[in-house]
């Protein structure tokens, strides 16, 4: 194998795993939720409800999936759809217990932060919230529909180091490494291997 078609494909399984890695941080925000550079959103449908998280006298940064640090957090939720506007929007910042939430479990001892239903009619409120344990929570924003029926979507999010936001990282080092050694090893064969025997 020449030495550009080696370049070629490292650089087209790094790329592979970076989109993986993107997929892997959109998709665990919940398949109703995605992200777009710093901001997330959650998905009714076709509409959707942006969120963005800032540290206020630490950065001007804007945040999503990973917030830095712990200590006073603000959440802007930005409503695009006008008629939302009308419609009961509830609040709920919950301790990501790592197992899967049930529509009726009891939420009350995981809250973080709770806003019950209310009306948001200039489309854009926020509030803030002092996060004091570093760790991964669940944000849930419950709409309520002209009909009275409650939808709930969900977006995740961490405060503070945590460990997971280290995998891709590592699983990127590792991943380069290998293609790195196999690259060495087809390059350098042993004196015993067929290659030198053949060449002998």
């Amino acid at each position: 194998m020449k030495l550009r078609e080696v370049w070629v494909s490292i650089l087209v399984a790094f790329m592979f795993f970076a989109a993986s890695s993107v997929a892997r941080a959109e998709g665990g925000a919940g398949p109703e939720a995605m992200t777009m550079g710093n901001m997330c959103m959650v998905m009714f449908g076709y509409d959707m409800i942006h969120i963005t998280s800032y540290l206020p006298g630490k950065s001007r940064s804007e945040y999503c999936e990973e917030i830095p640090a712990t200590g006073k957090v603000i959440m802007a939720f930005d409503i695009e759809n006008p008629h939302f506007r009308d419609l009961p929007i509830e609040i709920r910042i919950i301790r990501d217990p790592l197992t899967p939430v049930n529509a009726g479990a009891d939420l009350e001892p995981l809250t973080e932060v709770y806003f019950p239903a209310q009306l948001y009619k200039k489309g854009t409120f926020s509030f803030e919230h002092d996060y004091k344990d570093n760790g991964h929570y669940i944000g849930l924003v419950t709409l309520t529909k002209d009909n009275g029926e409650k939808e709930t979507k969900m977006f995740k999010f961490s405060v503070g180091e945590t460990l997971w936001q280290y995998v891709s990282y590592v699983l990127g080092a590792i991943f380069i490494g290998l293609i790195v050694l196999a690259y060495w090893k087809h390059t350098h064969p042993s004196k015993g291997s067929p290659e030198k025997a053949a060449g002998a």
